[in-house]
């Protein structure tokens, strides 16, 4: 996992090839005002997902990570919390390739995510996100990098 403010997102861009068109697209669309949905980032499977949410209690949220995708989440409006473990510390429950989605059981350390500032998960990086910070929901609007994980082999 990396947690850093997005003025450094160019100093990762050796990590993955896709990474690059994700900094490309930050860097030429205002993703502020485009609407919610899904948005093609490359034509090698990176897309991009932009979404509205009011932020919830830790007794509604839960732990997952990825098989196929990294996600690289970048906060545009509004604070939440993201719960984040190692998923080797974590009970897994079963995988469901459709939706890339396997569900975790453990404790988390919570990070506080604030705009401008973007997270990285990798496979083995477990996260919860959408936790309220105090004691109020607050509307949050963020924008969810997929890119597809196989490409580091091809």
């Amino acid at each position: 996992m990396i947690y850093d403010s997005l003025v450094n997102f160019g100093d990762y861009l050796c990590l993955h090839p896709h990474f690059k068109s994700v900094y490309t697209f930050i860097k030429e669309n205002n993703t502020a005002a485009m609407a919610e949905g899904k948005y093609e980032v490359n034509n090698q499977g990176a897309f991009v997902l932009i979404s509205e949410y009011n932020t919830k209690e830790i007794s509604e949220g839960f732990i997952e990570c990825h098989r196929k995708y990294i996600d690289i989440q970048i906060l545009l409006e509004g604070r939440e919390r993201i719960g984040i473990c190692n998923i080797l510390e974590c009970k897994e429950y079963p995988y469901d390739p459709d939706k890339d989605l396997q569900k975790l059981a453990g404790e988390v350390s919570f990070i506080k995510m604030v705009p401008k500032h973007f997270v990285i998960f990798f496979p083995r990086d477990g996260h919860m996100t959408q936790i309220k910070c105090g004691d109020f929901p607050q509307k949050v609007r963020k924008v969810v990098f997929k890119v597809p994980i196989l490409s580091l082999t091809s």
